[in-house]
């Protein structure tokens, strides 16, 4: 068992040094959420202020039941200089959404709900993910000691559980 795990080392250090120096990082979107409950759920339902630029890249909305006709749901982005609105009606219960909407530092965000008169909302769902702008995310170079390391790690354990069987 101990020749095993040692082929499986030397194999392990040859592909380290062949390996790449180079890691590639994944950044990972940032998660909006809200839910609202009531016997009647309208107007604002979601507020957010963005600290660093981005795009807001999902979105998802979840109705307690299916409407009978209609649920407008309007986004607003606002700060002291400028004022988008976009506005969609959603005639399901689950709905997502790829807006792409860009963001600035010190951007408001607001979700309106606004159901047609024949339809009541009294559960909502909502969730946004937004991915920050490159130059507001933080650089680490310490990745490939680190991935190094995680390796040396595991294969300390898999020796110890090995040798323990």
């Amino acid at each position: 068992m101990e020749d095993r795990v040692k082929k499986l080392e030397k194999v392990t250090e040859r592909l380290m040094r062949r390996a790449r120096k180079h890691v590639t990082g994944l950044i990972t979107p940032y998660p909006i959420s809200s839910a609202m409950f009531g016997e009647k759920v309208e107007g604002p339902i979601l507020r957010y202020m963005f600290p660093c630029d981005g795009v807001i890249i999902k979105a998802m909305m979840n109705l307690e039941a299916k409407p009978k006709k209609w649920v407008a749901v309007n986004i607003k982005i606002f700060n002291g200089q400028k004022l988008t609105v976009k506005g969609f009606t959603v005639d399901k219960k689950l709905i997502a959404i790829k807006p792409n909407i860009p963001v600035e530092a010190g951007d408001c965000f607001e979700v309106s709900l606004n159901p047609s008169p024949e339809d009541v909302v009294k559960e909502v769902w909502i969730s946004f993910l937004w991915s920050p702008a490159m130059k507001d995310i933080e650089a680490k170079s310490f990745l490939i000691s680190e991935l190094e390391n995680g390796l040396s790690e595991e294969r300390q354990l898999i020796t110890n559980e090995l040798s323990s069987v």
